[in-house]
């Protein structure tokens, strides 16, 4: 008898192991493997075969941790079969789930049975011993994993007939099999007792099976009466969970009495107790959604002891003997869900392109199975350790291999609606929004005014013709919420989508955004609060009118300072969202940031999480960071953390430059012109295109004539004849052809005379053919100038350069309207600009 003073330090023992296997499964799960495998894992260290940290008497001293981790199993078991949700695929679920545990009970058993010359413990048992053995395991072979199935289906967003038979049957499976294991644990200690199998057994049974349910029942009504009392929720999932317990208790203690004072076992299954009255509490009370909180609230905890005991527990003296019978056992299962699953789905009507993969459905096993299998360890104590090693081995291996099938068989028939790849930031900050009205056009003001690129969608004509003359941003008329209309909208490039429609306009929208284009950034003004959870489920941020205002008074209350600061409301400064692209600064502790005084990081986002940043938090890119400060210094920061683009600008200046400005310091006076701050708003290279001459040429042309035309255009403003010009810019292009990539051409030339310079912009929708590798360039800046203005002719081209390389600019430039348009693309574009 093992003292209180020994039992607490088992727990605070036990306890500290637990921490650890939290973390421990957590390196499991980046590795792709089950978080529960990390469990076990760690207890099979920590046990008395490795590190003998929980010793041998300690697993059987925490039995009580066992027994309160099985309750909580069967109560989530009889959770998860809630009747409405199972009844549009009834058929086929019913159909299946037959097939399914005829095949794999009856398989199962007779494999187990055929291995027990192989099997240590079996050996020298009678036929009718192996029987008992046999159908304890055919029985739990049948088991399977709800929770496993339902995160799959979460992960990928799966609808349809498939997806929803599978996760039917899989709900189902688990009330079958608690029952399943119920008789046939009778039967076995019947067996095992050599009490014989006649009408006195059968009826024995049948009284075994009426007081489980009735104790069912009456756990049912105790735990709603819990659930009605006004109790804190920590209150009431301890309570819970000792009602389970006690359930094990009582249990084990009417057993004992029956063997001492009766000629027979009265065995009643507390997981089948257990499971009814979480089925009634889920199906027939007022306070299932309070119930699967709280189940879902313990979950983790609950698992992280179950299976690290679990681990702890395994004879790993039996697993290294019979591991081969493991593996036997997974590939016979993995054939009887075959079969039972396309007989089931034939029977049923399916499609056999669904019967001939689903079995990849139901491979996956886990809480249930585990605790059947330790459930026997204390039915059976002779051989119960060494039944349960074999058993769980089988079930880690389901584990493992059960999720990737499922999810490939997901895949296959097409029912995954996972969210798309993000498409790579290029430089500009785009939003849509749907809905056309005051509210849109005035975000879509003050967006703009920030820099954004917006447009907004919409399908009342009425209203565009009546917005669309006075309205100073880009308004989109669309035919219908539709992929398709999406896509014309460039939607692939929105970093923020914003929905003010009807909700489930607004769900539709997202829905699009989140499995085509990736959308990060979802928000939606919400109508009917009742619909906040399916949104959020997408990862969407909802702004709920009713309490938004009620939220910023508030906070303007308590926090006035940041309430103002957040809202833009104080002059000279803001708070903006920064991605780091620059690859510089990966690795880089946010200490060691040399940031403006001014400046402050609030916060760092990475992969769609939010992290509690610290001094030593280290960037990668990719990551978003909050940051508010005044706006010269935002703008510095923003321009340190983008990416570092000095090399391929180096190498385009360096192509396009005439050999007649070629120096030995070219690459570095080029450097240091990259590098420069930027001293003032507009510099010199401002100053010529914004008094230069900008041509929009309707239809196509060859070189000759482009040439012939800018120079007649650059000629006045040159006092340069048209003709020499004219000869230079044919005499460079047969030397080395203008066009640097298929739509962009730079001809540049110098001429006689001093301080003299200027650009011509031309755009030539229809193209212009230069070569070959250039049938249709679009885009053409004219430089000519004078030798004495080497020095600004590179800084002009290294301003070209610096443009024409933001991935946003050719969308631009050819989406200009006139010719001021096109003027405004260059000169509003981001680069370094120089006094």
């Amino acid at each position: 008898m093992v003292s209180y003073s020994e039992l607490i330090i088992f727990i605070a023992g036990f306890s500290v192991i637990s921490l650890a296997s939290r973390q421990i499964g957590n390196i499991f799960v980046k590795a792709n493997l089950p978080l529960i495998s990390g469990f076990l894992f760690t207890g099979l260290i920590a046990g008395p075969y490795f590190l003998g940290l929980i010793p041998a008497a300690a697993t059987e001293h925490l039995r009580f941790v066992d027994e309160m981790a099985l309750a909580y199993i069967a109560f989530a078991a009889g959770s998860e079969l809630y009747l409405k949700e199972l009844r549009s695929r009834f058929k086929s679920i019913r159909w299946v789930t037959i097939c399914l545990v005829a095949s794999t009970f009856s398989i199962g058993s007779i494999v187990m049975f055929m291995l027990g010359d192989y099997i240590p413990f079996m050996q020298d048992m009678s036929v009718t011993g192996r029987v008992a053995i046999s159908i304890l395991a055919g029985a739990i072979l049948v088991a399977r994993s709800p929770s496993s199935a339902i995160a799959v289906v979460n992960e990928l967003r799966a609808k349809g007939p498939f997806t929803q038979t599978a996760l039917g049957v899989t709900v189902i499976m688990d009330v079958v099999v608690i029952t399943l294991f119920a008789v046939n644990s009778s039967i076995a200690d019947a067996l095992l007792t050599n009490l014989g199998l006649n009408l006195s057994l059968v009826f024995l049974m049948l009284v075994e099976l009426t007081l489980s349910l009735v104790f069912g029942y009456l756990v049912g009504k105790v735990l709603q009466l819990l659930l009605a009392c006004p109790f804190q929720k920590v209150v009431k999932t301890g309570a819970i969970l000792l009602v389970g317990y006690a359930v094990f208790f009582i249990s084990g203690e009417l057993r004992s009495f029956s063997h001492e004072h009766f000629p027979f076992e009265i065995l009643l299954e507390p997981l089948l107790i257990c499971m009814i009255g979480g089925f009634l509490t889920t199906n027939y009370s007022r306070y299932r959604t309070e119930f699967l909180q709280i189940l879902h609230d313990v979950g983790l905890p609950v698992y992280i002891a179950f299976f690290t005991l679990t681990g702890a527990s395994l004879a790993l003296d039996i697993l290294i003997k019979t591991w081969p019978i493991a593996l036997t056992l997974f590939a016979v299962r993995v054939a009887a869900i075959f079969v039972g699953s396309f007989t089931g789905g034939v029977l049923a009507g399916d499609p056999a392109s669904h019967n001939r993969i689903s079995w990849m459905a139901y491979i996956t096993q886990a809480g249930v199975g585990l605790g059947l299998a330790k459930e026997v360890t204390v039915e059976f104590p002779e051989w119960g350790a060494a039944f349960a090693t074999i058993i769980i081995s089988v079930i880690v291996l389901n584990q493992i291999m059960g999720p990737p099938f499922f999810k490939w068989a997901i895949n296959r028939v097409g029912e995954a609606h996972p969210k798309a790849e993000t498409m790579a930031f290029d430089g500009v900050q785009d939003a849509i929004i749907f809905g056309l009205e005051s509210q849109s056009l005035a975000l879509a003001r003050q967006l703009q005014s920030h820099g954004w690129e917006v447009k907004v969608a919409s399908r009342k004509v009425r209203y565009i013709e009546a917005f669309g003359e006075s309205a100073d941003v880009d308004i989109h008329p669309i035919s219908e919420l539709s992929l398709r209309e999406m896509s014309k909208l460039d939607a692939q490039q929105a970093e923020t989508i914003v929905a003010m429609l009807s909700d489930d306009e607004n769900f539709q929208i997202c829905e699009i955004a989140y499995e085509h284009f990736g959308t990060d950034n979802l928000i939606v003004r919400l109508n009917d609060h009742a619909n906040m959870e399916r949104f959020r489920k997408l990862g969407v941020l909802v702004v709920d009118p009713g309490t938004a205002i009620v939220s910023l008074l508030d906070h303007f209350v308590r926090s006035p300072a940041a309430a103002s600061l957040l809202l833009g409301m104080n002059e000279n400064q803001d708070v903006v969202e920064i991605e780091i692209r620059n690859p510089n600064i990966k690795g880089m502790a946010l200490r060691d940031l040399r940031l403006p005084l001014d400046v402050h990081i609030l916060s760092v986002r990475r992969r769609g999480q939010m992290l509690l940043c610290h001094g030593y938090t280290r960037l990668e890119v990719g990551d978003s960071l909050s940051v508010v400060g005044s706006l010269p210094s935002l703008e510095h920061v923003a321009l340190r953390f983008d990416a570092n683009r000095e090399e391929e600008l180096l190498h385009l200046v360096e192509k396009v430059t005439a050999k007649e400005l070629v120096t030995g310091s070219l690459e570095t006076e080029v450097k240091q012109i990259i590098r420069e701050k930027e001293d003032v708003l507009r510099d010199r290279f401002d100053q010529i295109v914004s008094g230069g001459i900008v041509l929009d040429i309707e239809g196509s042309m060859t070189v000759e004539q482009l040439f012939k035309l800018a120079a007649d255009a650059l000629s006045p403003g040159l006092s340069v004849n048209a003709d020499i010009i004219y000869d230079l810019l044919m005499e460079r292009e047969r030397e080395n052809s203008a066009a640097l990539t298929p739509g962009f051409a730079l001809p540049h030339v110098i001429v006689d005379g001093s301080h003299t310079f200027d650009i011509l912009l031309i755009r030539c929708k229809e193209g212009i053919r230069f070569s070959e590798a250039a049938p249709m360039v679009q885009t053409i800046f004219v430089l000519v100038g004078t030798r004495d203005e080497r020095d600004f002719h590179l800084r002009a081209l290294s301003a070209i350069a610096q443009i024409v390389q933001d991935s946003h600019f050719e969308r631009k430039w050819l989406r200009a309207k006139n010719e001021r348009a096109l003027r405004n693309v260059v000169l509003t574009a981001r680069r370094k600009r120089h006094s």
